[in-house]
């Protein structure tokens, strides 16, 4: 996957950029270059087939049959200590505890959702005073008009600009880096940093009805 963007993006780029990509592809090492429109670390990043794990679906949404996609529906379930129960969230089949990883998500509908990360032992249970207060999660989400990034310490407006539908999302567990992109032009959109200690898992909240959550990878 990391390969086909930088194929894509390279037209775009000057002689310089390209000796850049044949570092990299050269040498299978990621190269960090600010300055650059697109990612080029994702050229050597495993890219994920994210499912969704319905163990820690809140009640009020269904996820698909091949666990792709997340709607709203009320449901009878099972309670168990992995079940979010007081905000409509669901996490990752999968956990990161090393390693580089990218996967893309789709969301659709009306404007109420958040995509991102989490810690395994991010709390489940019980409401909190801010909106991720000691939740340990770091997302990107829209409600109404606000379009943000946030963390439990962190809130950040982030331009309205187009109304994007589809998001690359790219781990960096050593490097402690949490990076939102424009998955149709690898834009970036925002990047968290943080201390990773434990195993981090793909978020998805809803926030409004009639939203829709898709994961693309």
């Amino acid at each position: 996957m990391g390969r086909k963007i930088l194929q894509h993006q390279i037209k775009k780029t000057n002689s310089l950029n390209k000796i850049c990509v044949w570092f990299i592809n050269y040498y299978s090492y990621p190269l960090w270059v600010p300055e650059l429109p697109f990612p080029l670390f994702v050229a050597e990043t495993d890219t994920m087939n994210v499912t969704l794990d319905p163990d820690t679906a809140h009640p009020e949404l269904t996820v698909s049959e091949d666990r792709k996609s997340l709607g709203e529906r009320r449901q009878d379930l099972p309670d168990n200590p992995k079940r979010f129960d007081s905000d409509y969230c669901v996490l990752g089949s999968q956990g990161f505890s090393t390693g580089r990883h990218y996967w893309e998500v789709e969301v659709g509908g009306r404007r109420g959702w958040a995509v991102g990360a989490a810690r395994e032992t991010a709390r489940r249970k019980e409401k909190t005073g801010g909106p991720y207060q000691k939740r340990e999660i770091w997302c990107v989400g829209a409600n109404g008009k606000k379009y943000q990034a946030l963390t439990a310490t962190e809130q950040t407006a982030l331009p309205p600009g187009e109304k994007l539908r589809r998001f690359g999302v790219y781990l960096d567990y050593e490097r402690g880096q949490l990076c939102f992109y424009n998955a149709e032009n690898m834009a970036h959109i925002h990047t968290f940093n943080a201390t990773f200690r434990e195993r981090i898992f793909p978020f998805f909240r809803i926030l409004a009805k009639g939203t829709r959550i898709k994961i693309c990878t």
